[in-house]
């Protein structure tokens, strides 16, 4: 005889990149796992890899892949998520620089908001007449350059996986349908100056930052910034 089927509670938020209205649910006994199996190991790419496993498994969308996401809206669904499965509220402890005396802290989850720089920019202007549109880095995109060690190849590579079009006066050109050939002579073409304001792109895209302040015992304030995704990973 079958046994009884568990229903599961959805929940409901909003892409931070698109705005779009995302259904999913808390993890469960088997995406628990793929937590505690990754906090076991501590590595790196194991935590990364468990993300994004429990994002693809908790979102209620058809043929949803996070890896088609920006990295950023990733990391604000696993927060999401984490929310609703163990609780919004976590409690973590900090040792005061200046005092030693070990604080009792708590952080909040649901106010945890991915920034947006006032100064960033997806359009970047080559000439007077000739720009691009960049997309956000996704998981695919890190993971296709994870094993490249020369800081140049790797900047080449983000930059040929991101730029999403050109576009002059009278026409607007998909990047992806061109040859490696004409990609590879504009990139080379590409003045310093443009060079650096696709930089800042990257520099200032989104991010999830949040910070929890407190008083030490000297009256001084302090502040524990989260900004890594294995901060957040790591609590609790």
């Amino acid at each position: 005889m079958a046994l009884p089927k568990i229903s599961t509670p959805t929940f409901e938020c909003e892409l931070p990149s698109t705005k779009e209205k995302i259904m999913y649910r808390p993890f469960l006994v088997k995406e628990e796992k793929v937590l505690l199996i990754a906090k076991e190991s501590g590595e790196k790419i194991d935590i990364y890899n468990a993300i994004k496993t429990i994002v693809n498994n908790c979102v209620l969308k058809d043929n949803f892949n996070v890896n088609d996401l920006p990295v950023f809206d990733m990391e604000y669904l696993f927060i999401q998520i984490r929310s609703v499965s163990v609780g919004n509220i976590v409690k973590f402890k900090v040792q005061d620089s200046n005092d030693g005396i070990e604080y009792d802290l708590e952080l909040d989850l649901n106010d945890v908001v991915v920034q947006f720089p006032e100064e960033h920019d997806s359009k970047i202007m080559i000439t007077d007449d000739i720009g691009i549109t960049l997309k956000y880095p996704t998981p695919a995109m890190s993971d296709s350059v994870a094993k490249v060690e020369s800081m140049v190849d790797l900047t080449e590579k983000m930059l040929d996986a991101c730029i999403e079009t050109i576009f002059d006066d009278e026409e607007v050109y998909s990047w992806k349908q061109e040859s490696k050939k004409n990609k590879q002579e504009f990139i080379d073409m590409l003045p310093i100056d443009a060079y650096n304001k696709i930089q800042k792109f990257f520099e200032t895209a989104p991010k999830i930052e949040h910070v929890v302040n407190y008083t030490n015992s000297e009256g001084k304030e302090k502040r524990v910034v989260f900004r890594d995704l294995d901060d957040f990973f790591q609590l609790g």
